[in-house]
Protein backbone atom coordinates (compact mmCIF):
# COMPACT_ATOMS: atom_id res chain seq x y z
CA UNK A 1 0.00 0.00 0.00
CA UNK A 2 1.38 3.18 -1.10
CA UNK A 3 1.93 6.46 1.54
CA UNK A 4 -0.40 8.33 -0.49
CA UNK A 5 -3.25 5.82 -0.66
CA UNK A 6 -2.68 4.62 3.27
CA UNK A 7 -3.01 8.22 3.89
CA UNK A 8 -5.99 8.64 2.63
CA UNK A 9 -7.78 5.63 3.92
CA UNK A 10 -6.74 7.62 7.27
CA UNK A 11 -8.11 10.54 6.84
CA UNK A 12 -11.32 8.60 5.48
CA UNK A 13 -11.57 6.86 9.18
CA UNK A 14 -10.69 9.59 10.89
CA UNK A 15 -13.33 11.87 9.26
CA UNK A 16 -16.19 8.72 10.13
CA UNK A 17 -14.49 8.52 13.68
CA UNK A 18 -15.43 12.54 13.97
CA UNK A 19 -18.57 12.27 12.63
CA UNK A 20 -19.96 8.91 14.68
CA UNK A 21 -18.79 11.18 17.96
CA UNK A 22 -21.79 13.21 16.96
CA UNK A 23 -24.95 11.22 18.22
CA UNK A 24 -26.98 12.86 15.70
CA UNK A 25 -25.55 11.57 13.18
CA UNK A 26 -27.20 7.95 13.86
CA UNK A 27 -30.19 9.34 14.24
CA UNK A 28 -31.57 8.59 10.39
CA UNK A 29 -30.51 5.58 9.09
CA UNK A 30 -30.64 4.66 5.20
CA UNK A 31 -29.74 1.16 5.81
CA UNK A 32 -32.64 0.72 8.08
CA UNK A 33 -34.87 2.57 5.81
CA UNK A 34 -34.19 0.55 2.19
CA UNK A 35 -34.87 -2.91 3.61
CA UNK A 36 -37.98 -3.09 2.15
CA UNK A 37 -36.47 -1.50 -1.82
CA UNK A 38 -34.03 -3.82 -1.28
CA UNK A 39 -36.59 -7.30 -1.15
CA UNK A 40 -39.00 -6.01 -3.63
CA UNK A 41 -36.09 -5.66 -6.27
CA UNK A 42 -35.02 -9.09 -5.21
CA UNK A 43 -38.23 -10.93 -5.68
CA UNK A 44 -38.15 -11.51 -9.33
CA UNK A 45 -35.05 -11.90 -9.32
CA UNK A 46 -35.19 -15.10 -6.83
CA UNK A 47 -38.95 -16.74 -7.14
CA UNK A 48 -40.78 -17.68 -9.07
CA UNK A 49 -44.09 -16.30 -9.73
CA UNK A 50 -46.53 -19.31 -7.29
CA UNK A 51 -43.70 -19.09 -4.62
CA UNK A 52 -43.25 -16.86 -1.90
CA UNK A 53 -39.55 -14.67 -0.83
CA UNK A 54 -38.26 -16.03 1.60
CA UNK A 55 -35.36 -13.50 3.08
CA UNK A 56 -34.17 -16.48 5.33
CA UNK A 57 -32.39 -18.12 2.02
CA UNK A 58 -30.27 -15.21 1.50
CA UNK A 59 -26.95 -13.80 3.05
CA UNK A 60 -26.14 -10.47 3.00
CA UNK A 61 -23.07 -8.35 3.70
CA UNK A 62 -23.84 -4.83 3.98
CA UNK A 63 -20.83 -2.99 3.01
CA UNK A 64 -20.53 0.69 4.56
CA UNK A 65 -22.48 -0.46 7.25
CA UNK A 66 -22.20 2.21 10.04
CA UNK A 67 -24.29 2.39 12.93
CA UNK A 68 -25.32 -1.16 12.22
CA UNK A 69 -29.23 -0.20 12.05
CA UNK A 70 -29.31 -1.50 8.52
CA UNK A 71 -27.94 -5.36 9.80
CA UNK A 72 -30.42 -5.08 12.38
CA UNK A 73 -33.44 -4.17 9.65
CA UNK A 74 -31.95 -7.33 7.51
CA UNK A 75 -32.45 -9.09 10.27
CA UNK A 76 -35.70 -8.24 11.27
CA UNK A 77 -36.38 -8.75 7.56
CA UNK A 78 -35.67 -12.21 8.01
CA UNK A 79 -32.28 -12.48 6.02
CA UNK A 80 -29.96 -14.76 7.39
CA UNK A 81 -26.34 -14.99 7.95
CA UNK A 82 -25.86 -10.77 7.89
CA UNK A 83 -22.62 -9.46 8.67
CA UNK A 84 -20.89 -5.64 7.67
CA UNK A 85 -17.50 -4.15 6.77
CA UNK A 86 -17.10 0.01 7.05
CA UNK A 87 -13.75 1.80 7.25
CA UNK A 88 -14.28 2.17 11.14
CA UNK A 89 -16.86 0.90 13.58
CA UNK A 90 -16.80 3.92 15.69
CA UNK A 91 -20.70 4.03 14.70
CA UNK A 92 -21.47 0.62 16.07
CA UNK A 93 -24.58 0.46 17.93
CA UNK A 94 -24.14 -1.93 21.25
CA UNK A 95 -27.02 -3.96 19.31
CA UNK A 96 -25.20 -4.42 16.23
CA UNK A 97 -21.47 -5.28 17.68
CA UNK A 98 -22.53 -8.96 17.62
CA UNK A 99 -22.50 -9.51 14.03
CA UNK A 100 -19.48 -10.56 12.16
CA UNK A 101 -17.38 -7.40 10.95
CA UNK A 102 -14.81 -6.60 9.11
CA UNK A 103 -13.09 -2.69 9.56
CA UNK A 104 -11.92 -1.54 5.94
CA UNK A 105 -11.69 0.83 3.47
CA UNK A 106 -14.32 -0.24 0.70
CA UNK A 107 -11.71 1.79 -2.00
CA UNK A 108 -9.65 -2.35 -1.33
CA UNK A 109 -10.59 -5.46 -1.90
CA UNK A 110 -13.19 -6.84 0.69
CA UNK A 111 -11.68 -9.29 3.39
CA UNK A 112 -15.00 -11.41 3.23
CA UNK A 113 -16.94 -14.61 2.16
CA UNK A 114 -19.19 -13.91 -0.38
CA UNK A 115 -22.34 -13.02 0.12
CA UNK A 116 -25.39 -14.08 -1.98
CA UNK A 117 -25.85 -10.07 -2.07
CA UNK A 118 -24.20 -7.01 -1.22
CA UNK A 119 -26.12 -4.48 0.85
CA UNK A 120 -24.88 -0.85 0.37
CA UNK A 121 -27.18 2.55 1.47
CA UNK A 122 -25.66 5.58 1.59
CA UNK A 123 -22.29 4.49 0.95
CA UNK A 124 -21.07 5.67 -2.62
CA UNK A 125 -21.72 9.24 -2.48
CA UNK A 126 -19.42 9.38 0.52
CA UNK A 127 -16.44 8.14 -1.82
CA UNK A 128 -13.99 9.86 -3.76
CA UNK A 129 -15.35 10.22 -7.43
CA UNK A 130 -12.48 8.44 -9.01
CA UNK A 131 -12.84 5.53 -6.63
CA UNK A 132 -16.59 5.36 -6.94
CA UNK A 133 -16.68 2.35 -9.73
CA UNK A 134 -13.86 0.37 -7.70
CA UNK A 135 -15.47 0.12 -4.79
CA UNK A 136 -18.71 -1.33 -6.80
CA UNK A 137 -16.43 -3.61 -8.91
CA UNK A 138 -14.76 -5.28 -5.27
CA UNK A 139 -18.25 -5.26 -3.77
CA UNK A 140 -19.27 -7.29 -7.27
CA UNK A 141 -16.60 -9.57 -6.57
CA UNK A 142 -18.19 -10.85 -3.35
CA UNK A 143 -21.83 -10.71 -4.15
CA UNK A 144 -22.99 -14.22 -5.93
CA UNK A 145 -26.22 -12.61 -7.09
CA UNK A 146 -25.48 -8.94 -6.96
CA UNK A 147 -25.24 -5.54 -5.12
CA UNK A 148 -28.21 -2.94 -4.16
CA UNK A 149 -27.11 0.53 -3.69
CA UNK A 150 -28.83 3.54 -2.59
CA UNK A 151 -27.50 6.99 -3.51
CA UNK A 152 -27.93 10.34 -2.51
CA UNK A 153 -27.92 12.74 -5.33
CA UNK A 154 -27.62 16.11 -2.75
CA UNK A 155 -25.37 17.75 -0.56
CA UNK A 156 -24.76 16.25 2.69
CA UNK A 157 -26.48 18.67 6.11
CA UNK A 158 -23.74 16.86 8.56
CA UNK A 159 -20.48 17.67 7.52
CA UNK A 160 -20.40 21.28 8.66
CA UNK A 161 -20.49 19.68 12.39
CA UNK A 162 -16.82 18.79 11.41
CA UNK A 163 -15.49 21.53 9.11
CA UNK A 164 -15.78 19.25 5.58
CA UNK A 165 -18.30 17.56 3.30
CA UNK A 166 -19.38 14.12 3.65
CA UNK A 167 -20.95 13.91 0.34
CA UNK A 168 -17.71 13.88 -2.13
CA UNK A 169 -19.35 12.38 -5.10
CA UNK A 170 -22.97 14.33 -5.76
CA UNK A 171 -24.04 13.43 -9.22
CA UNK A 172 -27.74 13.31 -10.43
CA UNK A 173 -29.66 9.71 -11.02
CA UNK A 174 -28.15 9.26 -14.80
CA UNK A 175 -24.49 9.63 -14.32
CA UNK A 176 -24.96 7.06 -11.45
CA UNK A 177 -27.30 4.62 -13.52
CA UNK A 178 -24.40 5.13 -16.57
CA UNK A 179 -21.74 4.90 -14.67
CA UNK A 180 -23.07 1.76 -13.27
CA UNK A 181 -23.75 -0.10 -16.25
CA UNK A 182 -19.82 0.26 -17.41
CA UNK A 183 -19.15 -2.21 -14.27
CA UNK A 184 -21.77 -4.79 -13.93
CA UNK A 185 -25.12 -5.66 -15.83
CA UNK A 186 -27.71 -3.02 -14.06
CA UNK A 187 -30.65 -5.33 -13.66
CA UNK A 188 -33.20 -1.94 -12.31
CA UNK A 189 -32.46 1.48 -11.84
CA UNK A 190 -35.27 3.55 -9.39
CA UNK A 191 -35.03 7.25 -9.72
CA UNK A 192 -36.59 8.49 -6.07
CA UNK A 193 -35.82 12.29 -7.18
CA UNK A 194 -33.32 12.92 -3.96
CA UNK A 195 -32.01 9.53 -4.21
CA UNK A 196 -31.71 6.52 -6.73
CA UNK A 197 -32.14 2.74 -5.67
CA UNK A 198 -30.29 0.91 -8.28
CA UNK A 199 -29.39 -3.28 -8.14
CA UNK A 200 -26.49 -4.33 -10.17
CA UNK A 201 -24.98 -8.14 -11.35
CA UNK A 202 -21.72 -8.81 -12.04
CA UNK A 203 -21.42 -9.88 -16.10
Amino acid sequence: MSETYRDLVDTARQTYEDMWACDAYADISPGAQYVPVFRDMLVPLTTPVEAAFKPEDHAVLDAGCGSGKGMLALEAAGFRDVRGCDVTDAGLIPDARRFPFVQQCLWAPIAMAPADWVYCTDVLEHIPIAFTMLVVDHLLRVARGGAFFSISFVPDQMGHWIGKPLHETVMPFVWWRDQLATVGELVEARDLLHAGAFLVRAR
